[in-house]
């Protein structure tokens, strides 16, 4: 059975269907969220709003109709019968048993107001799983004992750590990918470096890097039972260091584009309709945008990268660049096994991938709208 995340919710793949898996925590809390606009929706509209000072985005993370109010799970993996997946909220972050193949109900693993859960991968019990305290641009590696219901940093510094996996040759080694964040002298956020994969044993401590560069990132490593280490690779490409001339000029107008743009995508998110419905063919608009996806903050066009990909001879072509690259390193030797690769899971002699469109196995391909997290549950 293979579990993948797309558009925010799991997926299960098996015998040559899909279906999804509706998260019950989402739901009740969306349930919750339904019922509090209700309550405040006087506040929001006619004399009651004017009363209450009440203005546009006033309970803007509402949606009665439950059209365009989604709760995305961050993580998912197999854990015996059941799945643990992560989910987070405005005002919490937390990991959750659920069950793919029965009606019982999902319950807690762990719940926190501060810390905010993506990326996991659980064995014997113990979750690795990429976390973030409050600081949106950090994420750090921790291992949380379901047993024991104890928390462990394993890593930290002004970083972005993602991606943990145990594993399947050493019992202590985990392997997770993380790029460095770069601040200008004010302290400001400026660009993630290039991404590297480490190999760590959490028992003795010991870190090392297993691959870096400056021209590719690498992503998503996986160790199988022979030792072979299997990763994606992108091309790396840095932000601009300097202003031109006329960045500094058009600066102003960029910051208040920027700003309207901000408004536009909250208001396209919660209430489904865009703020700049004038133009001359906003239809067009909508269109070019759906072209552009953002996918680990890489922009990539999605049409433009289809057409490159079905002339170069791919059956099933997808939305990922041709230069996204799965690879696997046997004894320093590196082999591509594939192009255009968002995600992937080793499945015994299959490599199940995903292009952004399709999830690929060796018996052929089903849809799958950007599955970028696969994992064999």
């Amino acid at each position: 059975m293979i579990t993948f995340i797309s558009e925010g919710r799991i997926n299960i793949l098996q015998d040559g269907s899909i279906r999804v898996l509706e998260c019950e925590i989402a739901e009740k809390y969306k349930e919750r969220t339904r019922e509090l606009r209700r309550k405040n929706e006087w506040k929001n509209s006619g004399s009651g709003a004017k009363f209450m000072g009440g203005n546009m985005f006033t309970g803007a993370f509402f949606d009665t109709q439950n059209v365009y109010m989604k709760l995305p799970v961050s993580g998912v993996s197999g854990y015996g019968e059941q799945l643990i997946y992560a989910l987070n909220t405005e005002s919490s972050g937390g990991m959750y048993f659920t069950h793919a193949d029965t009606q019982e109900q999902d319950t807690h693993v762990y719940v926190n107001a501060v810390t905010r859960f993506f990326e996991l991968d659980v064995r014997e019990g113990v979750i690795a799983v990429s976390c973030s305290d409050g600081n949106y641009f950090e994420r750090h590696i921790s291992l949380f004992d379901i047993e024991k219901n104890n928390f462990q940093n394993l890593t930290d510094g002004e970083c972005s750590d993602c991606n943990p996996r145990w594993s399947k040759r050493s019992q202590n080694v985990l392997f997770y990918d993380s790029a460095g964040v770069g601040r200008d002298g004010q302290g400001n956020f400026v660009a993630f470096g290039p991404r590297s994969i480490y190999r760590l044993d959490v028992k003795t401590g010991e870190l090392d890097e297993v691959l870096s560069g400056e021209k590719y990132e690498y992503t998503n490593p996986f160790e199988d039972a022979d030792g072979s280490l299997y990763f994606i690779r992108r091309p790396y490409k840095p932000a601009s260091a300097s202003m031109s001339l006329t960045d500094i000029l058009l600066s102003p107008f960029r910051v208040l584009r920027a700003i309207g743009s901000w408004f536009n995508f909250f208001s396209i998110r919660y209430t489904g309709e865009p703020l700049n419905t004038a133009g001359t063919n906003p239809a067009k608009s909508a269109q070019k945008s759906s072209q552009q996806i953002f996918i680990d903050g890489n922009l990539i066009e999605s049409e433009k990268n289809m057409r490159i990909n079905a002339a170069a001879g791919e059956k099933y072509a997808g939305y990922a660049p041709r230069d996204w690259e799965l690879v696997k390193s046997t004894n320093g030797q590196e082999k591509v096994l594939q192009k255009s690769v968002m995600g992937y899971c080793v499945v015994d002699d299959d490599v199940v991938h995903s292009n952004g469109k399709y999830i690929i196995t060796k018996n052929g391909a089903v849809k799958a709208h950007l599955a970028t997290k696969i994992f064999n549950s």
